[in-house]
């Protein structure tokens, strides 16, 4: 996800012109009290992306993008600590005294999170190529995909936490 952190980065910087304020932030306290109150959190996916686009002028692919992709950086966050969290409930787990062998739960996440990279990467590599008569509509169509999938292995990963504690 960091290479995407850059293009954001990058995108942020060519969109900048003396005049023309943008602001590509996105706040994580809104997207929190948006999971606070709706019984499917997957509606708040997108809807800071959504303002962000709107304050910045409207929808051109590179404000698109720039703004999926600061959206997605809030998601990445949280889905890295619901993942270390996960990694330090299963190492803890390991040790209890029922048999567990050494590293069995610790590899199982790696490889279950490594496989939703590569679906997620696989995923997302469709979504461009189902723009490519529109080539400019590539990096909003990938940035939006990355957005919703980083979102959704993040509620995953955070309803798995009560597996890990049984």
């Amino acid at each position: 996800m960091h290479k995407h952190r850059l293009i954001g980065a990058l995108l942020g910087a060519v969109l900048a012109t003396p005049g023309a304020a943008q602001d590509f932030s996105i706040d994580d306290h809104l997207i929190d009290r948006c999971i606070a109150v709706h019984d499917n959190p997957m509606i708040c996916v997108g809807r800071e992306a959504e303002e962000c686009v709107l304050r910045n002028g409207g929808g051109p692919n590179m404000v698109l993008t720039a703004c999926f992709e600061a959206e997605t950086a809030v998601w990445d966050d949280g889905l890295n600590e619901a993942y270390r969290h996960l990694a330090t409930l299963a190492k803890d787990r390991e040790g209890w005294d029922v048999g567990y062998q050494d590293g069995v739960l610790v590899d199982a996440l790696r490889d279950m999170q490594r496989a939703w990279i590569d679906y997620r990467d696989a995923s997302c590599d469709n979504a461009a190529a189902l723009t490519a008569p529109f080539g400019s509509a590539a990096g909003p169509a990938i940035t939006e995909c990355l957005m919703f999938h980083t979102a959704r292995q993040y509620f995953v990963l955070r309803g798995l936490r009560q597996d890990y504690l049984r």
